[in-house]
C-alpha cells in the first residue's frame, strides 16, 4: 500500500512538472552583446576631446581601418541610420550617420582615426579642421530609412489590414511590459471585441528581437508575438488582450493581401 502511495506521489509531481514545463516554463535567450548601447561600445573607452559644441577622437592607431568598419557595424545595430559617405578610396574612408538629433561623422586615412559625434547641426557646422577625406555636406545624401520611420510604416500597414476587415484603430498607449532597450516603438489599439492592445518594437537584428520577446514573456505569459523582417531591421509585434480577440487580430495580420 505504502509502495502504492509513492508511485502515485511520484506520477503527480511529473504531471506537475509537465504542466509547469508546457505552460510556465519560458526558455531563457541570452542578452545580445549590443543590447542598452546608445553609442558604439568601440569607442565607449576613448579618450574624447571637446571642442566647441562636438566633441572629438583624433588619434593614430595601427589598425584605423579595422576600427572604423567595427564602429560602421555597430552604428548600425543601436539604430544609426547611414545618411552619406565616400568609399571611392580605399585608403581614406569616412561616413556620416544621424539617430534623431544626435549624429557620427568617422573616418580613417591610413593609420589616422577620427570621429566627431553631437548635435546634428553641431556635426555638420564643425570647423574645417576637423575633417579628414571629406564632409558630409559636399555628398549627395543616401536614402536610409530610420528604425522609427520602419516603426511607422509597420504601424501603418497594419492599421489597413485591419481596416481591410472592418476593424478600427486608435492610438493607445501600451500597458503592459516592455523591454529596457529598442531601436524604435509604435503602439496602438484595434477595435476587435474588447480591443487588442498593438506594440511594435524595431530592433537590427533577430537576436536582439529574440531577447526583447523573452524579457516580455517572463512578466507575462499571455502575450502573444509575431516577427517581421523589416529589411534592414527586425520588428517584433506584441498582441495582449483577451484570447479569442488577439486570435482574431493575429488572423487578420496574417491574412495573405488579396
Amino acid at each position: 500500500m505504502e509502495m502504492k502511495k509513492v508511485l502515485a506521489l511520484v506520477a503527480i509531481l511529473i504531471l506537475v512538472g509537465l504542466i509547469y514545463w508546457e505552460y510556465y516554463y519560458i526558455e531563457p535567450v541570452p542578452k545580445p552583446e549590443i543590447w542598452g548601447y546608445t553609442d558604439p561600445p568601440s569607442l565607449v573607452n576613448m579618450s574624447w576631446k571637446k571642442i566647441g559644441s562636438v566633441e572629438v577622437v583624433n588619434k593614430t592607431i595601427e589598425n584605423a581601418g579595422g576600427l572604423y568598419g567595427s564602429v560602421l557595424s555597430e552604428l548600425s545595430k543601436i539604430g544609426y541610420s547611414m545618411v552619406s559617405g565616400n568609399w571611392s578610396s580605399k585608403t581614406c574612408q569616412w561616413s556620416y550617420w544621424t539617430r534623431g538629433t544626435k549624429s557620427y561623422y568617422l573616418a580613417y586615412n591610413g593609420t589616422r582615426f577620427l570621429v566627431i559625434r553631437g548635435e546634428t547641426g553641431a556635426v555638420l557646422n564643425a570647423s574645417d579642421e576637423h575633417w579628414l577625406c571629406g564632409r558630409p555636406l559636399d555628398s549627395s545624401p543616401l536614402p536610409s530609412p530610420s528604425p522609427w520611420k520602419v516603426a511607422e510604416a509597420m504601424a501603418i500597414s497594419l492599421g489597413n489590414k485591419f481596416m481591410k476587415n472592418n476593424v478600427t484603430t486608435t492610438p493607445s498607449n501600451w500597458t503592459g511590459p516592455m523591454p529596457d532597450w529598442y531601436l524604435a516603438k509604435f503602439s496602438f489599439k484595434a477595435n476587435v471585441g474588447e480591443g487588442v492592445e498593438v506594440l511594435i518594437l524595431v530592433y537590427s537584428s533577430d537576436d536582439q528581437v529574440k531577447y526583447a520577446e523573452y524579457v516580455m514573456k517572463k512578466e507575462d505569459r499571455s502575450i502573444k508575438f509575431l516577427r517581421n523582417d523589416g529589411g534592414d531591421y527586425y520588428a517584433l509585434i506584441a498582441l495582449k488582450g483577451r484570447k479569442a480577440d488577439v486570435d482574431k487580430a493575429i488572423e487578420i495580420i496574417q491574412k495573405p493581401e488579396s
